[in-house]
């Protein structure tokens, strides 16, 4: 079994929006100080996101330094491309800089860089989400760069959550990424497990499973340029804040589409994995016959992986009460009544209807 962190990420921010920021990431605490008093001497990791041209902010992380402790590690946000901010960074004895504005990914990657001289060799499920997290932290930073995505990276992750999934069990997949990971990363890593164990408890020949898996590691990358504060929100969103969530699959294949390396079906399953059957689905309102049997699938698996997730905004519903979703949607038409009955066979679970807790998720859908 692999060590578990024990450090807490402590973090100084001078910006207003991180209160939209978890306050766990990959299963280490994250602490956030309060700006206006000094840094306390006794924390072992600092994330400092504060206005490096002002005095007193970098006054405040020279007086910690010169009173931490000697392992103490110091991060330090800065902006992009700015020469002068790395070079105060370094001065102030930051270990590694991250990009403004700070961020879930910025979280990770600071995360990482802790856990990496902690791990064994020899894989484990935790290691290979580990992996798998490091390659979306890296996507999705291309992604926010307007960077072309590595698409080989993305075939290696999905080849080996693949093989994770069959050795272990989607359901031993699940917990972990729920222990380990919160937001956008988790609900990621959800949707590719249930994906694999549908493609394998089905049959589906080695290629069919490599593009449903990678489409499954992509299909949210438009939600980088989401605002955290909707993704996030605790509670229904509005009708304008619902209206920008769902810009993110189209921003998702027109970032992808423009690299010309990834395969039509995935692109195609990115750009529809929130349409329905009965055409209320967004971005395009396709109906039955317009949706490919790879986007088909995709649907249920993201409408699985939401409600299982773990949210601001929700508890986690169980695997019947997820799969009862899927029959209640199946019977208003909107999904293919087959794929939830394969669905239910993966999870070895026979319910086809079940009393379901209030939730704002059955209305507005999966964000």
């Amino acid at each position: 079994m692999e060590p578990k962190l024990r450090t807490t990420l402590h973090v100084l921010s001078e910006s207003s929006q991180i209160g939209y920021l978890p306050t766990s990431v990959m299963g280490v605490d994250v602490c956030f100080l309060d700006p206006g008093k000094p840094v306390p001497a006794d924390i072992d990791l600092l994330l400092a996101d504060i206005d490096l041209k002002n005095p007193h902010s970098v006054d405040k992380i020279r007086a910690f330094r010169n009173v931490a402790q000697q392992h103490t590690q110091i991060f330090i946000a800065v902006n992009k491309n700015d020469r002068q901010n790395q070079r105060q960074a370094s001065a102030l004895g930051a270990k590694k800089t991250i990009l403004k504005p700070l961020s879930e990914i910025g979280l990770a990657i600071v995360i990482e860089e802790l856990r990496t001289p902690h791990r064994f060799v020899t894989p484990s499920t935790t290691t290979i989400i580990e992996t798998a997290a490091r390659a979306m932290r890296e996507i999705f930073e291309q992604a926010a760069q307007q960077e072309p995505i590595d698409i080989d990276l993305i075939g290696e992750t999905g080849r080996q959550i693949a093989e994770s999934v069959a050795d272990l069990g989607v359901l031993e997949w699940l917990d972990t990424v729920r222990v380990y990971h919160h937001s956008t990363f988790q609900h990621v890593l959800l949707v590719t497990g249930i994906a694999c164990a549908f493609a394998q408890g089905v049959g589906m020949n080695i290629e069919d499973v490599a593009k449903l898996t990678q489409a499954g590691l992509l299909h949210d990358i438009g939600k980088v340029w989401t605002p955290a504060s909707i993704l996030d929100k605790t509670g229904k969103l509005t009708r304008e804040e619902f209206d920008i969530v769902k810009r993110h699959p189209k921003d998702g294949y027109l970032q992808l589409v423009r690299q010309g390396n990834v395969h039509p079906d995935i692109l195609d399953a990115v750009l529809h994995h929130h349409e329905y059957l009965d055409g209320s689905g967004y971005p395009d309102a396709l109906a039955a016959h317009e949706i490919t049997d790879i986007t088909r699938i995709l649907t249920i698996c993201d409408i699985m992986g939401a409600l299982l997730e773990r949210r601001a905004y929700k508890k986690p519903f169980t695997v019947r009460e997820a799969i009862a979703v899927l029959f209640k949607m199946a019977d208003q038409g909107k999904v293919e009544r087959a794929l939830v009955v394969a669905m239910a066979k993966v999870f070895d679970c026979a319910v086809t209807s079940l009393r379901l807790p209030e939730n704002d998720l059955l209305d507005s859908g999966p964000r």
